[in-house]
């Protein structure tokens, strides 16, 4: 009996005549915080997009519990408590950052709409300066102060499922530290299955249950503790 609340089975992903993931196999347990790890263009960013149904497979099956995605869209996966956090810039400049927090749930169904202003409630616990700051325009913030903008919008999707993409990129050591402190707290008392690419590896492996290595579009699990990541078997990654 297993665990997993979100798979990839025999995944391939091509763009034009371009193979992007090949035959890639993934599983995420429910209670763990899994990193991803690669060179850049390797297909990490491809894999979470082909979760969140923003790519689809050439072939293979996506799967969230017991229940095939990999026909649907994005929407199946807001349906079934998926949620991306991309890592381009992902909240709009010209909304405060309620307003940014309360637009994320309008595609949520009544009954999740509903507890709004619960999720606002976590969401401001886990990141005070934005309680503080809740009605300062998004686009006069700094980079970090924008990271937890996005972050906040994803979990107001009140997701059992948070796919970040490259969340600590251009901040400073201390937001990582803090950035990464909020996802092992939302894993370890709020139960979010977590899927994080970074390439601040050291600070993601000490908060990661497991390592996922892609390498030229391959997926493969990386034997060893986390914690005990060592910069030479991260070099021999990349």
């Amino acid at each position: 009996m297993t665990n997993n609340i979100l798979s990839a089975s025999s995944l391939c992903v091509s763009f034009g005549s371009q193979d992007v993931l090949h035959d890639v196999n993934f599983t995420l347990s429910s209670n763990e915080v899994c990193g991803i790890i690669g060179p850049n263009g390797a297909g990490k960013t491809t894999l979470l997009k082909s979760l969140y149904g923003l790519v689809r497979p050439a072939s293979g099956s996506i799967r969230f519990e017991n229940h095939e995605l990999s026909g649907g869209g994005v929407g199946d996966r807001i349906a079934r408590q998926i949620a991306y956090v991309p890592q381009e810039q992902s909240v709009f400049p010209n909304l405060t950052v309620e307003e940014n927090l309360d637009l994320a749930v309008t595609s949520l169904p009544p009954s999740r709409q509903a507890r709004r202003d619960q999720q606002k409630s976590v969401v401001f616990d886990l990141f005070p300066r934005l309680r503080e700051r809740r009605r300062q325009f998004a686009g006069t913030m700094s980079g970090g102060e924008q990271r937890m903008v996005a972050v906040g919008v994803g979990l107001m999707m009140q997701p059992r499922v948070l796919l970040l993409d490259e969340p600590t990129t251009g901040l400073a050591p201390l937001v990582v530290h803090n950035l990464m402190d909020v996802v092992h707290q939302l894993n370890r008392d709020h139960g979010i299955a977590t899927v994080i690419v970074e390439q601040n590896i050291l600070s993601m492996a000490k908060i990661a249950s497991r390592i996922y290595l892609i390498k030229e579009g391959r997926g493969s699990s990386f034997d060893g503790d986390p914690q005990g990541l060592t910069k030479k078997q991260i070099m021999e990654c990349l």
